[in-house]
């Protein structure tokens, strides 16, 4: 979607345009007539005949000529109409200031409703309602109120902002621009009725111009598009650093009485920036941090780390940092080594972190020679250099530009004085794509938010095709319920393993008899109305003879028929006893998101220790085993205390089975888990132990 003509119009009617350079009309057209845009600006509002010299027209229709973009400020009760009208002189694009719709409640939601259907009848395409408005840095588009559009030298930048908070959105710009970090376009999307956060993420992406997106959000409607877009921000190389608010029930709530914006609950929007080209902020500086080594096109190619200090304890520190945030410290070349014992005086140390010691912080040859052989050398993907310049800062900083300038590494540089004693050289550096940071600890944030953004591009380079699916489809069973024995059998048709069972129907428990039954066993009740059968009596473990069977199949009719009066018992499952290590695989086709699998401990212990991996379906054996082995209870899959180790092989292909299957019949599933999931020793697979779907509702979507 290429929003071009909205956001660098070439022509701008203010409607309900003022004299008074306070009011959400008058700043907006006081800002484009006064302050550097290039195009034409037309008041329209019926009380005014001129303003600032610049004739006003009574209404939209009255204006003498077509516009790209009409900014429009009357009262909620008039936008509706306005919309029309901009539709009948062919305005294509309308900026709505206008507030009081369904950010208010009740009274808000007709006329928001009403504004629908003008949007949709007149075919404009619009920004808010209750938005504070856009700018266009370069283009002087200052196209909105409030304390942002009062601030006109706002430096440019590779970096383009959407927010759904307005006020907000212009406190992030103040702090970055202090900072020395610029944006060239602010879009505060409000209530989004029409266009929204992922209409103008899908446009930046897009922008050769752009580099970094950065988005504070609080909620979208269309989970599966973040995703889309999420994973072409990977294919063009261009992150979206996010700001997510609104992940607590209470923070839920005052997104929606803030501008009115639903949000599902924080997991799948995690889920979702884990798997694409996002980088999640916290706070102010982690995005000033983020756009110091984003605005730069250079890339590390693997996660090794070189450090350059004066500092020992600088150095241990930066280390420590780093391999706490993924980042591998590796050995040097000895072509490396040896050209440093060359330069370097003899107490220097020389392995990684590098301290080349305070002996040689002010000898620009010497150290200029180390940091150049370090940053050639071929085990190192980033350089990080911490070091005192002194007087001589500006000669520093010169040869760390001509460094920089031949080579595709990224250098990192942590300052060891303040922002302002570096001022004279800081921008050169800057210039140059080298990021300097006031902290080790942020420096370290970024250089690992760089290097997760490069890996997740290369993951998304050598996935494996969804087509290349290793089983045939199943149907899915037209069926009204479902209880474990229909869904097993679902199950072992795509050979998912399932144990050894035997199937009694109520009423027929005399022919327990004539049954061959290799004991010990375990007996479950079969009911439709009862998918989680411990906490009713629903399940025996351990049966050891045909007498003590019989007689626990009486005692479970009466404890299930207590727990639930009235429930539908079709028989009795006795099931063959298997041993291995508990997990459970669950599956939840979320509407907005699309179908996502989990997988953690089984038992008790995946909500006791909320040790569960989720990812998106569907994803291939080796996501599969990325996800297992990192759980915490992966270690009961290793061997841990002398267990025999577990076919963590089996187990991946299993649960990459499974995320195929769910995406297969995302239409028809709702639910999926298999609690527990039995890993067995190496060689004997897995076993599906239990079972339960619940299929979705007719008319769900």
């Amino acid at each position: 979607m290429s929003l071009d003509t909205l956001l660098n119009p070439r022509s701008i009617a203010i409607v309900g345009a003022t004299q008074d350079a306070r009011r959400a009309g008058g700043q907006p057209f006081h800002s484009l007539t006064q302050l550097g845009y290039g195009g034409e600006v037309f008041a329209v509002n019926p009380r005014y005949q001129q303003i600032d010299g610049h004739p006003c027209f009574a209404h939209v229709d009255a204006l003498p000529s077509p516009v790209d973009l009409a900014v429009i400020a009357v009262p909620a009760t008039e936008v509706a109409a306005t919309v029309e009208a901009c539709g009948r002189k062919g305005i294509r694009y309308a900026l709505i200031l206008s507030a009081g719709f369904r950010e208010i409640g009740e009274r808000g939601l007709e006329l928001e409703a009403q504004l629908l259907s003008a949007l949709q009848r007149s075919g404009v395409k619009a920004v808010g309602p209750n938005c504070i408005g856009m700018m266009n840095v370069p283009k002087k588009v200052f196209a909105g109120f409030g304390a942002a559009f009062r601030k006109y030298d706002w430096r440019g930048g590779p970096i383009a902002m959407i927010s759904q908070s307005g006020g907000f959105a212009y406190s992030i710009m103040t702090f970055c621009d202090e900072a020395g970090i610029g944006f060239d376009h602010m879009i505060s999307t409000g209530n989004e009725s029409s266009l929204g956060t992922l209409d103008f993420i899908e446009h930046f992406l897009e922008d050769e111009a752009i580099r970094l997106i950065a988005v504070y959000m609080e909620g979208i409607q269309d989970g599966k598009r973040l995703r889309a877009l999420g994973r072409r921000a990977l294919e063009v190389g261009k992150p979206i650093a996010v700001w997510k608010v609104g992940n607590t029930s209470t923070g839920r709530r005052a997104a929606v009485s803030h501008t009115a914006n639903l949000t599902e609950e924080y997991d799948y929007y995690r889920d979702a920036f884990a798997e694409g080209g996002f980088v999640q902020i916290r706070e102010i500086y982690d995005l000033i941090d983020c756009a110091r080594v984003f605005r730069s096109p250079k890339r590390p190619r693997g996660n090794r780390v070189a450090v350059v200090t004066t500092s020992g304890g600088a150095g241990v520190l930066l280390t420590d940092a780093c391999e706490q945030a993924g980042l591998d410290l590796p050995l040097l070349n000895e072509s490396t080594v040896k050209t440093l014992h060359t330069v370097l005086p003899h107490f220097a140390s020389i392995r990684n972190p590098i301290d080349v010691t305070a002996a040689i912080a002010q000898k620009r040859s010497e150290f200029g020679q180390a940091t150049q052989a370090v940053l050639d050398d071929p085990n190192v993907d980033m350089l990080i250099v911490r070091s005192y310049p002194g007087r001589d800062g500006a000669l520093w900083a010169e040869d760390f530009v001509a460094a920089a300038n031949q080579t595709d590494k990224p250098i990192l540089v942590s300052l060891t004085g303040t922002p302002s004693e570096s001022s004279a050289w800081l921008p050169a550096l800057e210039a140059a794509g080298i990021g300097c940071f006031e902290a080790p600890s942020r420096l370290v944030y970024a250089a690992a938010c760089l290097n997760r953004f490069t890996r997740q591009r290369e993951l998304l380079a050598s996935a494996s095709s969804v087509a290349a699916v290793s089983f045939e489809s199943v149907a899915w069973p037209q069926q009204s319920s479902w209880d474990e024995v229909s869904a097993k059998q679902f199950l072992k048709r795509y050979h998912i393993p399932i144990p050894a069972a035997t199937f009694i129907a109520l009423g027929e428990e005399a022919s327990l008899v004539n049954q061959a039954i290799d004991f010990p066993v375990v007996l479950k009740v079969v009911s439709p109305d009862l998918p989680h059968k411990s906490e009713a009596g629903g399940v025996r473990v351990g049966i050891q003879d045909r007498e003590s069977l019989i007689k626990a199949i009486e005692q479970m009719k009466l404890a299930t028929q207590r727990f639930k009066p009235g429930l539908c018992i079709r028989g009795w499952l006795i099931e063959s006893m298997v041993k291995g290590a508990e997990f459970i695989v669950g599956a939840l086709n979320n509407a907005s998101f699309g179908p996502v699998i989990m997988v953690g401990m089984g038992g008790i212990y995946a909500e006791l220790f909320q040790d569960v991996v989720r990812r998106y379906a569907p994803f291939d054996a080796e996501v599969a085993k990325s996800m297992i082995l990192s759980l915490k209870g992966a270690k009961t899959l290793q061997g841990y205390r002398g267990q025999p180790l577990c076919d963590v092989e089996a187990f991946a292909q299993v649960l990459s089975q499974i995320s195929y299957i769910v995406m297969q019949h995302r239409d028809e599933l709702a639910e999926l888990e298999i609690n527990p999931l039995m890993v067995r020793a190496v060689g004997q697979g897995v076993v599906a132990v239990d079972a339960v779907i619940q299929p979705r509702s007719a008319g769900a979507h």
